[in-house]
């Protein structure tokens, strides 16, 4: 909640800013790696409870349309992944256990920006939308007992569900012309039958057009 209210005070004060530069974009492209650090509850943490998972493979698409120098409507599409694989062996029992996480989102909202350097922007949003998030589990166990040969046991076990998500970002666009860079950091509520609560990094390319 702490984070929620930081964000949220960070995107007032830049709507409340009085001035702003010539900013004639009528929007931007973006798109990048996005990174989720995710505690995930219920049915998507493979082990039926809060798991803490570290999401470094992600990428996100979001489109803006400028309504004004400081407001614009954003949409962003994002999916991350986590594969994790391990193998034990006790004795003649040997454990192997494969874990997928795949997180969707799709959302949409407002963002204000700040645009008094106009090669240097900084900005906050508010999106809401859907998210949908799948897995994966499957542990095999086999037994290597000599001239005794056993069929290799396998429980799998997979989770697809979707609700409602929540995004509070803040971060600067940093351009040069029509082409830029942008940072930045957010906090992100999914929520459903699969309840994330996550930090989320995004670093990515802008064109402004």
């Amino acid at each position: 909640m702490r984070r929620l209210g930081l964000l949220a005070c960070g995107v007032l004060l830049l709507a409340a800013h009085p001035a702003f530069a010539d900013d004639t974009s009528k929007g931007e492209v973006s798109g990048g790696w996005r990174y989720y650090h995710a505690t995930i509850r219920s049915s998507v943490a493979l082990t039926g409870a809060s798991a803490v998972n570290d999401f470094s493979n992600g990428w996100y698409v979001d489109v803006s349309g400028n309504l004004s120098p400081k407001f614009a409507v954003v949409g962003d599409i994002g999916f991350t992944s986590q594969r994790d694989e391990t193998t034990v062996t006790s004795g003649v029992v040997a454990t192997n256990e494969v874990s997928d996480i795949k997180l969707y989102s799709f959302m949409g909202g407002i963002r204000v920006r700040a645009p008094q350097n106009a090669r240097i922007i900084p900005f906050g949003q508010v999106l809401v939308g859907g998210e949908r998030n799948t897995s994966n589990y499957t542990r095999t166990t086999t037994f290597n007992i000599p001239n005794f040969p056993i069929q290799p046991s396998t429980f799998t076990r997979e989770g697809d569900t979707s609700g409602a998500a929540l995004a509070l970002d803040g971060g600067v666009t940093v351009s040069v012309g029509p082409v830029g860079v942008r940072a930045q950091v957010g906090y992100v509520r999914m929520f459903g039958a699969a309840d994330v609560d996550a930090l989320r990094v995004s670093i990515g390319g802008v064109f402004r057009f």
